[in-house]
């Protein structure tokens, strides 16, 4: 999570960044301006207009992550203008480290960062696939990373240390050398953004998708009524952080396999909004530009539908 000026050289781009960018109309000239303006600290209105996605980090031809220095200077002006009642995620990274359910001594240990009174994850990691499993959760545990949409992108990488250290701790607590994330951010700030910042990590960090896929290949035998349906799947903001398998981020390899085992047929490839393309879920915005984060929603659910899709999976 860190801008590179050495890589941003506009004699060898088109202002693809923002040029690409689906939620506003910038040319190369308007893109380079903006971009420039940032790097020598100014002001600019795609501080306001960026709606927090990340996209253009991967349209940057160079790699030189202008997401963060968009999200740099939106927490150095306060150019989002998040008003203080839309801020919970402050709130989750307060929550006292608890145990949601203990499993069998050395089973699976499974951290729901933050926000497991948000969604019920209780309810949802239940089952043969997760019944020996200990799910912990709380503020020790959580990433941060929904700060980067609040105007607090330095959180992430200010607590990082801590973070790290909590979970090792939960880890030599219940006896495990690895820790399996719900949340797909936890996953990409104990992987990708550790890497970044030199942070040692004592522990394997495994994505949810990876533990429900290797736990499939291991019992095929439960795998007894493929689904035949066919899904679409939206990878929100936190999956462009993460780490990439030659051409493909893992995370898209890993539900590959397992829509494959399940019978499960993705409708990605007749889709507008996909891949590199794929659109952000508007929630970055709901509190600010409700009416715009709606219309974005529809978008992404109306190319979902229109490809055939009957469920749409969330990452």
């Amino acid at each position: 999570m860190a801008f590179d000026l050495s890589k941003c050289d506009f004699s060898r781009c088109k202002g693809e960044c923002l040029v690409l960018c689906p939620y506003i109309s910038y040319d190369e000239e308007d893109a380079k301006g903006a971009i420039r303006s940032l790097i020598k600290g100014d002001y600019h209105q795609i501080l306001k207009e960026c709606i927090t996605c990340a996209a253009c980090n991967d349209y940057c031809p160079r790699g030189a992550n202008p997401w963060d220095l968009i999200a740099q200077r939106q927490e150095e002006t306060g150019a989002l203008g998040i008003p203080a009642d839309a801020r919970p995620s402050s709130d989750w990274l307060t929550k006292p480290a608890t145990v949601i359910r203990r499993g069998k001594p050395g089973g699976p240990l499974i951290s729901t960062g933050g926000i497991y009174e948000v969604v019920p994850q209780a309810e949802f990691l239940s089952g043969q696939v997760f019944e020996d499993a200990t799910i912990i959760g709380g503020g020790p545990y959580a990433c941060g990373f929904t700060e980067t949409h609040l105007g607090r992108a330095s959180r992430p990488v200010k607590f990082l240390p801590e973070f790290i250290a909590n979970l090792s701790k939960a880890a030599e607590e219940f006896g495990v050398d690895e820790i399996v994330f719900t949340h797909d951010a936890c996953y990409n700030v104990a992987t990708t953004l550790a890497m970044q910042q030199g942070i040692d990590v004592p522990f394997r960090p495994i994505h949810i998708l990876e533990y429900i896929r290797d736990w499939l290949r291991d019992h095929p035998d439960r795998i007894t009524n493929p689904l035949g349906v066919e899904i679409a799947v939206q990878g929100g903001c936190t999956t462009r952080y993460a780490p990439k398998g030659g051409d493909h981020e893992i995370w898209s390899d890993w539900l590959t396999d397992i829509f494959d085992m399940i019978g499960v047929t993705s409708v990605e490839e007749r889709r507008t909004y996909t891949g590199v393309d794929r659109l952000c879920c508007g929630c970055g915005i709901f509190h600010t530009q409700h009416e715009r984060a709606l219309e974005i929603q529809r978008k992404n659910i109306d190319d979902a539908i229109g490809a055939g899709a009957g469920e749409l999976v969330f990452i």
